[in-house]
């Protein structure tokens, strides 16, 4: 498919996303290197076990949900939150595909990209019901935490719709300006909300590997190839 736009909307598509992305870029490179430069809390227990080795285990847990009570007992929540975080790396990753590698975005693939941003859009819903009615939940909510789900959940909307539209032969409507519209908006905010978790994720994950690993509660039994609490 070929990605006939008006100059107008190639600015908003090409130069604008690229400085755009470049700026959640810095932002990301700053915040990284200050979290490099705190020092790690000194381990005071004596050391059981293989802090690398837990480091790995802990970072991996995510694709693991056997591993936890929470997603063992409910996978279906579980595969709400791979869907949903599947579902904003393909929503952004359109943006950049359309004015790029257009040939890519193909009606078949573009349908898979709409499933989706359906599903997500569906879920985004579920969560902000929950938000408000879930008294755990409702307590601990900031308005960050509510405007950042309603704008994903927007988000993923109107992607539908433009991804419809893209489909449908006309690339250069009011919804795509919308999309790319809001997605510049989200490169330039997400760096300062809560929705850059996945950028403190690996930090965490890995400082309480390394801890447990070292402690030896988390050991790997080479010979059997298979993770055993000690």
């Amino acid at each position: 498919m070929e990605n006939n736009v008006s100059h107008a909307l190639y600015i908003l598509q090409e130069p604008v996303q690229y400085m755009a992305l470049s700026f959640m870029a810095l932002m990301y490179i700053i915040k990284i290197r200050q979290m490099l430069k705190k020092p790690i809390p000194p381990e005071k227990a004596e050391l059981k076990g293989d802090r690398v080795t837990g480091a790995v285990e802990s970072l991996a847990n995510v694709l693991k949900p056997w591993s936890m009570e929470s997603t063992r007992n409910n996978m279906f929540f579980y595969a709400e939150f791979m869907i949903f975080h599947i579902a904003v790396a393909l929503t952004i990753g359109a943006t950049f595909f359309i004015p790029l590698v257009p040939s890519l975005m193909t009606p078949a693939v573009s349908k898979v990209f709409m499933l989706f941003m359906g599903l997500a859009f569906l879920i985004g819903l579920r969560r902000i019901h929950r938000r408000l009615t879930v008294p755990e939940i409702k307590i601990i909510s900031s308005p960050d935490d509510y405007f950042a789900i309603s704008l994903m959940t927007v988000f993923f909307a109107v992607g539908f719709i433009a991804m419809w539209m893209w489909i449908s032969g006309s690339p250069d409507t009011g919804w795509m300006w919308i999309f790319f519209l809001l997605t510049t908006f989200f490169l330039l905010y997400v760096p300062f909300s809560k929705i850059s978790h996945y950028i403190l994720y690996p930090f965490g994950r890995v400082n309480f590997g390394r801890t447990f690993g070292g402690r030896g509660v988390i050991h790997r039994d080479v010979k059997k190839q298979t993770w055993n609490p000690k």
